[in-house]
């Protein structure tokens, strides 16, 4: 049995040696070094660009990540959080994976991310709560005048994934499409089920339900230069939106017994086409 002295020198030795480490990993700890290899690894491995003004420590495993950006390659900004916690898994690194958990606060909600990158294994999932759809400048910039609560999650493995995201609130004013106006609407609630396989993105159910109109889609997308395409929309008017907009929903000619109108949406990507 170990005796009261021996044991106080070991606890302190194994103490001493903790101190040593945290006071490395605190004042000498290559971070800015870590930080350019981080920025100059996403621009080889994506076509965007990342900025992290700095990395500062937490715990053995865990750091957090502040003012980080993620742009294109024409410097705008397509992300943006003040702090992103991260914690990296050990264990993970020594088996010769990576193992990563990101929690950041952007645009009034928060996203968590969990990626997973190892020998025979790519794996991602995002979960995202509460973000302001309003305060998403992409948006503006675009012209789009939307504001709503959105949330869900989306979950990949090698190049295949699936997602849902749900949608509380959202409205729209003062969009035009193709020159078009388009009247100003509010949806109370909606659903997006997706599917991802390589480049094709499947919308399994799309529904907007609101007070004046109803939507209903499915289809899908391929993404990729000129990518094609082809959604099958319906819509449902309120009695009050029919009547205001009767020039344009005497174009919708088919209807079904629920008084849903049809249309479908093709072209590509770029240039959207509906039919009628």
């Amino acid at each position: 049995m170990v005796d009261k002295k021996t044991l106080v020198r070991r606890l302190s030795f194994a103490a001493y040696f903790a101190a040593a480490f945290l006071l490395f990993l605190l004042l000498l700890f290559p971070f800015d070094r870590i930080k350019s290899k981080l920025e100059s690894e996403f621009r080889l491995r994506t076509p965007l660009e990342l900025s992290v003004a700095r990395i500062s420590p937490r715990f053995f495993n865990r750091f957090v990540l502040a003012d980080v950006v993620v742009a294109d390659n024409k410097g705008k900004a397509l992300f943006e959080s003040k702090s992103i916690k991260t914690t990296v898994s050990l264990f993970s690194l020594l088996r010769g994976a990576l193992l990563l958990n990101l929690k950041a606060e952007a645009y009034g909600g928060e996203l968590l991310v969990k990626a997973q990158q190892g020998p025979g294994r790519q794996y991602l999932l995002l979960d995202a709560d509460g973000l302001d759809i309003a305060s998403y400048p992409l948006l503006k910039d675009f012209g789009l005048r939307l504001s709503g609560k959105l949330g869900g999650n989306f979950e990949m493995d090698g190049d295949s994934g699936k997602g849902r995201l749900w949608l509380k609130g959202l409205t729209s004013r003062e969009l035009k499409v193709k020159g078009f106006p388009v009247p100003d609407l509010d949806f109370e609630k909606g659903w997006l089920e997706v599917e991802l396989k390589g480049d094709r993105l499947t919308v399994k159910k799309l529904e907007l339900d609101g007070k004046d109109l109803s939507v209903r889609a499915t289809g899908d997308l391929v993404l990729r230069e000129r990518g094609t395409i082809n959604l099958a929309i319906k819509l449902k008017p309120s009695e009050r939106l029919a009547h205001e907009q009767a020039a344009m929903i005497s174009l919708l000619r088919t209807r079904d017994a629920e008084g849903y109108y049809f249309l479908t949406l093709g072209g590509i990507l770029s240039e959207p086409m509906p039919r009628l």
